[in-house]
């Protein structure tokens, strides 16, 4: 059993105990499951703000220039999908195996221009570099 971080909510302590003491974690994904349990505990907030008190996310200002009044609307909506987004990535990262066949989710190295790799591994070389060395281009 793993000691729940200090400053976790209850949805963050639920979501660590869920999964820290299920598997064992080494350092860099202890990080990462912190991070997406500080995230669940944002998205608990946010989504008790959205539930709740309309004037804790939208409220109606008057103008003092005008007699018009002006409905200002908080960003918790679009910070909720934002949290909900990150927390999701988080967890994904962790790769953790699947409880019924026990197998990892397969590794997703970093796309772009960089040489695709496998952790530990060494550089692929893909069908069209082979070609292009074959033919001299």
């Amino acid at each position: 059993m793993t000691d729940t971080p200090a400053g976790l909510g209850p949805g963050g302590s639920e979501l660590w105990s869920s999964i820290a003491d299920e598997y064992d974690l080494d350092p860099a994904q202890r990080v990462q499951l912190l991070e997406a349990c500080r995230a669940k505990d944002r998205l608990d907030k946010l989504d008790a703000l959205l539930r709740g008190d309309v004037d804790s996310w939208a409220r109606l200002t008057h103008r003092l220039q005008t007699d018009d009044y002006e409905l200002k609307i908080d960003a918790a909506l679009t910070q909720a999908n934002a949290t909900a987004n990150l927390m999701k990535q988080l967890l994904a990262a962790l790769r953790l195996p699947d409880p019924k066949t026990g197998k990892r989710p397969q590794y997703r190295g970093a796309r772009g221009a960089q040489a695709p790799s496998v952790p530990g591994g060494k550089a692929t070389v893909t069908a069209l570099e082979k070609f292009r060395q074959a033919s001299g281009g």
